[in-house]
């Protein structure tokens, strides 16, 4: 079959002279289909004044490989002879099929150079079918790549090249692997390809050179503080009473920082928490009355609704069947969650968010001019993230944190065991991300998140695990499952720069696949993304008497 190894089918387009080949064209893209591929073509009439380049050159770019169907319409058709050009200037493979004879000397040159497969010599359809599609199997892979990489590079230059849509990680280098890969008789690596590929190995390495500064910078700090402690235990030790008024001032000039956050916890905080949470958070039967599946809030209004999970286990990971599936998410195995725990019913939203900045030490985070209240937060980082969940920690007086790789899967996939919640293909109408019929994310102009919740939840009652922003985890990230706990623990490494990044987001480049429930990334920590915040870290086997409070 065309789609061994990555489960994509090759996409095949046809072009075609109506005038005298459209029975043979529909015969061609039946055989193909039998034979795994996805062929298409065009079957419109060019009305007058329609900018059909346009058209034809979208399905072009679509493809991975062009099948010419060589007749003599085809050969006299401007249309024709375009759409061969447009598949060589965009370097895609160009495979010519002879359905009617023609002379030689009338066949474009650009046509007569490769190599033919020959309908016409009367030795019926299935022979020469067979040797296109060995034709067609040809470094699958790697044709397959071509596209994608194009298609990537083609976003990223008409949307003003931003460094959201370039590739990271091991995606940049198994693009450098696919370059290095290329053989003499494939289609050319495009300049837009090179630009795009390089602009990532730059803004990667920026990136990485940024988070080793900030690592210097704390580390420093650090030091400072270190010195700065046995300074005052020196001055304290050897100063008398005579001057302790003194040492009093410099105490207090010193602590300011801290007198001004503990004035703001008696006046403010506090007031605030025994107000709008304390009165909300779970009682010991309350909470052990809770039965799967059931909701709660352990607040007034500005913190997350949380979901019950059931215990269970699961194939975490994806099945190298599984079309848009990397290397990363492999190989699949076994994860059992013993107890059962909680997550929030969706991302955080602004609104949530807000409560922490006000009452406590979460930073105002830029929305990108999208629109605060119900949306969910963007452009923070892994370390504020830590911040926010402390903070609704000690205000709860209960333990939040952030999911485990694998509790966020077993919670993302609710049951399922295909590549979405709902089934094996994105659909329409099912999350938001370019391509999935999202009018948020499907906008050209100013694609973005959508208000939480505005899409079906999954089987455990859980909006947006699936698209819209992706979501940070407790786990330190490495490029496949080889040494990943079984039991649903999180996978930490000293000196851990990188962590995982699970749900993809409205922006997938790296097509709707990406907000498959196997899919995952990688940034390093100060990126911007978002994770799914925190989860009640409650057995709720226990009774509640015996739950650590």
């Amino acid at each position: 079959m065309a789609d061994t190894g990555a489960g994509e089918k090759l996409r095949v387009f046809i072009s075609y002279s109506r005038r005298d080949s459209a029975a043979f064209a529909d015969e061609l893209l039946a055989g193909l289909e039998v034979a795994g591929f996805a062929p298409f073509l065009d079957r419109h009439d060019i009305a007058p004044g329609e900018p059909w380049e346009a058209r034809l050159g979208g399905l072009i770019e679509q493809s991975d490989t062009v099948v010419f169907v060589v007749s003599p319409e085809a050969i006299k058709s401007d249309r024709c002879v375009w759409e061969a050009d447009k598949t060589l200037a965009l370097s895609k493979r160009l495979l010519p099929v002879i359905h009617i004879s023609v002379p030689d000397n009338l066949i474009p040159e650009k046509l007569s150079r490769l190599q033919f497969v020959r309908f016409d010599a009367g030795r019926g359809v299935t022979r020469p079918l067979a040797e296109l599609a060995d034709a067609l199997r040809q470094d699958l892979d790697w044709i397959r790549e071509h596209t994608r990489l194009g298609e990537f590079a083609t976003r990223w230059d008409k949307r003003g090249r931003p460094e959201s849509l370039l590739l990271r990680g091991d995606e940049i280098d198994a693009a450098n692997t696919w370059m290095a890969a290329r053989k003499a008789a494939a289609p050319e690596i495009t300049d837009a390809q090179r630009a795009f590929v390089k602009a990532s190995e730059a803004a990667e390495t920026t990136r990485l050179g940024k988070e080793r500064a900030q690592l210097e910078v704390i580390r420093r700090a650090q030091e400072a503080t270190a010195r700065q402690q046995r300074r005052i235990a020196w001055l304290l030790g050897g100063l008398g009473v005579v001057v302790g008024a003194s040492i009093l001032g410099l105490i207090a000039w010193i602590n300011q920082s801290f007198i001004t956050q503990e004035w703001n916890w008696y006046r403010n905080v506090r007031p605030y928490r025994d107000a709008n949470v304390t009165p909300y958070v779970l009682r010991p039967e309350a909470e052990g009355a809770l039965k799967g599946l059931a909701s709660f809030r352990e607040c007034a209004k500005d913190c997350p609704e949380m979901i019950v999970i059931p215990a269970g286990s699961f194939a975490m990971g994806s099945p190298e069947s599984e079309t848009g599936r990397l290397a990363r998410e492999g190989p699949q195995h076994e994860v059992t969650i013993a107890k059962r725990f909680a997550v929030s019913k969706s991302e955080v939203t602004w609104d949530e968010w807000g409560a922490c900045v006000k009452y406590g030490d979460c930073p105002h985070i830029s929305d990108s001019a999208w629109g605060r209240e119900t949306r969910p937060v963007i452009n923070v980082t892994w370390v504020q993230v830590k911040q926010y969940v402390a903070w609704l920690s000690k205000m709860t007086g209960q333990t939040y944190r952030l999911l485990t790789e694998a509790e966020w899967e077993y919670a993302a996939r609710a049951g399922a065991n295909t590549a979405y919640p709902w089934g094996n293909e994105i659909g329409n109408g099912n999350a938001n991300c370019s391509g999935c019929g999202s009018h948020w994310a499907d906008d050209e102009e100013n694609p973005k998140t959508a208000p939480v919740a505005s899409f079906p939840p999954n089987a455990f009652r859980l909006h947006d695990m699936n698209g819209n922003v992706w979501e940070w985890v407790e786990d330190c990230y490495q490029s496949n499952y080889n040494e990943a706990p079984t039991d649903g623990s999180a996978l930490n490494t000293r000196d851990c720069i990188n962590h995982v990044i699970r749900g993809g987001s409205w922006i997938v480049w790296r097509f709707p696949q990406s907000a498959r429930s196997a899919a995952r990334d990688h940034y390093a920590r100060p990126s911007a993304r978002l994770c799914r915040l925190p989860r009640r870290e409650d057995a709720y086997t226990l009774s509640l008497s015996d739950t650590s409070r």
